[in-house]
């Protein structure tokens, strides 16, 4: 409606996503009772509508879409009515709010056997001039759901309909079972994840004068769970050395506060020493190095230390 319209330039490509968002929001009101519609952002590329609901899914927004397509479809009139505040009712489920519209007149669009609305701005003639709408992206927002929109979308549908084939091929498997076949690898990466976080850390340490050298090796471990394994690991006086293997060898070096060393310098002159790179602050620091001998790096680590 038009007090919920914001900024809209007064063009073509504006009229038939204006005219879609009638089409769409009484799609949706027909799945959704209690919808509410917050405003609206019309935009020539991609539109959002703000609505309010106590739920929303996207099987939800899947069936308004259809509906949406099917009135685009049959290329329905749209028309336009000038009447006044005390002749709304011969509108049947018409959507106004009186007390944001100034004087008597009310301008009302009418989207054959669809919708009526009350509304200001430019919307096209016949529903067919949309050719479809596509409903691109769905999310929460601080004024209940956001759902963004495209109209005339082949190009788009193309797109995402190509995007389907390589991904049903990636994933090895067939349209009707791609949904399962998702959530039964998320299902794995969850499982895989619990048993990465179970796994035993078997540090060793060593004494280099007043400090305790904590160092231990691992293979495929990601940063943060080896970030959580030194936490855990670190105490007074502690120097903190893992070493990740993956394609090169990543290496970790942690300082407790009052061991008087200096992380990232260490990760310096080991770059300098084996040809590495990264960097960090006085209490951690990474870097990648070159050596592949996990043993070498080690010792390279303590004689830095001392």
């Amino acid at each position: 409606m038009e007090d919920e319209l914001e900024g809209v330039k007064e063009s073509k490509r504006i009229s038939m996503m204006h005219t879609a968002e009638h089409i769409f929001f009484k799609a949706l009101e027909k799945q959704v009772k209690t919808l509410k519609l917050e405003k609206i952002r019309l935009d020539e590329n991609e539109s959002s509508l703000f609505v309010m609901a106590e739920k929303l899914d996207w099987e939800i927004i899947f069936r308004a879409e259809e509906l949406a397509n099917q009135i685009i479809k049959e290329n329905r009139k749209v028309r336009i009515h000038e009447t006044t505040k005390a002749d709304i009712g011969k509108f049947p489920g018409l959507r106004v709010k009186l007390e944001r519209i100034e004087g008597e007149n009310v301008r009302v669009i009418e989207v054959e056997n669809h919708d009526f609305s009350a509304c200001s701005g430019k919307h096209c003639e016949t529903t067919g001039e949309i050719n479809n709408i596509l409903i691109t992206k769905f999310r929460k927002s601080p004024a209940g759901y956001e759902i963004r929109f495209k109209v005339d979308a082949e190009k788009e549908l193309l797109e995402l309909a190509r995007t389907a084939r390589l991904a049903l091929e990636a994933l090895g498997t067939e349209q009707e079972k791609v949904i399962a076949t998702i959530n039964n690898l998320k299902s794995d990466v969850e499982i895989l994840k619990k048993a990465v976080k179970s796994q035993r850390i078997e540090a060793k340490e060593e004494k280099i004068g007043c400090l305790s050298f904590v160092f231990a090796v691992f293979e495929g471990m990601d940063k943060k769970l080896l970030t959580d394994k030194a936490n855990d690991l670190m105490k007074e006086k502690t120097v903190l050395c893992f070493i990740n293997k993956a394609d090169t060898l990543q290496v970790m070096i942690m300082c407790s506060t009052d061991s008087n060393k200096d992380a990232s310098a260490i990760i310096k002159k080991l770059n300098e020493k084996l040809g590495g790179k990264g960097g960090g602050k006085q209490n951690f620091a990474m870097c990648s190095v070159n050596e592949g001998n996990a043993d070498k790096v080690i010792s390279a680590v303590k004689e830095l230390v001392k």
